[in-house]
């Protein structure tokens, strides 16, 4: 089966920052998908204050608290990960400015993690905490991949052009995640999950009763949704057989496909905490695959614009 990520040749010190940071990613993933569990489970506020627990640092433990605890402490590792992956890196000067953004993701995502706590769960801070949190994983593994594929000077192999369109359809498909993102935080911030409670429609008769209140928040985020499948289906369809950028296409569209199915599992089942995790891990895999799409689509543009540019040098000598 072919790699959807080949590796490019690059040095033994990349290697190892590649391989650090895909397993810091991997592990902010799932420490998104365990925020969205505490959520489910009721337990944002199950320390009440912070950065402490009941005023200590290790403290006693129900269901609750051992959830709300346990988000910190794996937040916690992350931290020292990137620390240490950090030390290991910051020789290299192309990878600093990527470093220091990383950097200022994760510290403005602890100020909004105690803000969201000492706010009572305020429906703003639990929408940006979320997308944060989505960004420094998005982050985390765009480091990852140009350790793996580009810091040493390495290029990976080029692959078919790619069709007149498909950046463009890239973008836009970008765009909407990035709404349906906020879409998501704000349903859920404002405890709109089951403000439809039918689907397809949302109150057995119309599909937009309305667009205000929660009502509005749960129909946009569905009618954004339907827009997302729409556009990520033409893009799929657009890059096929462009090597990697349709490979992506093509998984994002089937994500997008089943998140509805899990969305509307929600809805019939009335918020499982199980779905509630899945349709979570689904929505920042999303974000994770359309933003490497992107990437690639970039990546393409400098491929063919390098050259262009030599040439265009040459000429004026």
């Amino acid at each position: 089966m072919r790699e959807i990520f080949p590796a490019a040749p690059t040095d033994r010190r990349d290697r190892r920052l590649a391989t650090g940071f895909l397993v810091l990613a991997a592990l902010t993933f799932c420490l998104i998908d365990l925020g969205a569990l505490v959520r489910a489970f009721d337990a944002g506020l199950a320390c009440p204050d912070w950065p402490l627990c009941y005023g200590e640092v290790v403290p006693p433990f129900d269901l609750k608290v051992a959830f709300e605890w346990g988000h910190r402490a794996f937040a916690g590792s992350i931290s020292l990960g990137l620390l240490a992956l950090s030390a290991m890196g910051w020789s290299r000067r192309a990878l600093r400015s990527r470093l220091i953004f990383a950097w200022a993701l994760l510290l403005t995502q602890v100020v909004f993690g105690g803000l969201t706590v000492l706010l009572l769960l305020a429906p703003w801070t639990v929408a940006v905490h979320l997308i944060l949190g989505n960004s420094f994983c998005l982050t985390l593994l765009w480091i990852g991949l140009d350790c793996r594929e580009g810091l040493s000077g390495a290029r990976l192999s080029s692959g078919p052009a790619l069709p007149v369109g498909v950046p463009v359809l890239a973008g836009l498909c970008a765009l909407v995640v990035a709404l349906q993102m906020v879409l998501g935080g704000w349903v859920s911030s404002h405890y709109a999950g089951l403000a439809c409670a039918d689907f397809p429609t949302c109150d057995g008769e119309a599909f937009v009763p309305t667009l205000v209140g929660p009502v509005g928040m749960q129909v946009l985020h569905r009618l954004n949704g339907v827009l997302l499948f729409c556009l990520m289906g033409g893009l799929a369809w657009r890059a096929r057989g462009t090597g990697r950028p349709g490979r992506l296409a093509a998984w994002a569209f089937g994500l997008v496909g089943i998140q509805i199915g899990v969305g509307a599992a929600n809805v019939i089942f009335r918020l499982p905490v199980a779905v509630t995790g899945l349709h979570s891990a689904l929505a920042t895999a999303i974000v994770l695959a359309t933003a490497l799409i992107v990437r690639d689509a970039l990546r393409a543009r400098q491929q063919v614009s390098e050259p262009l540019m030599s040439t265009r040098i040459v000429e004026a000598q």
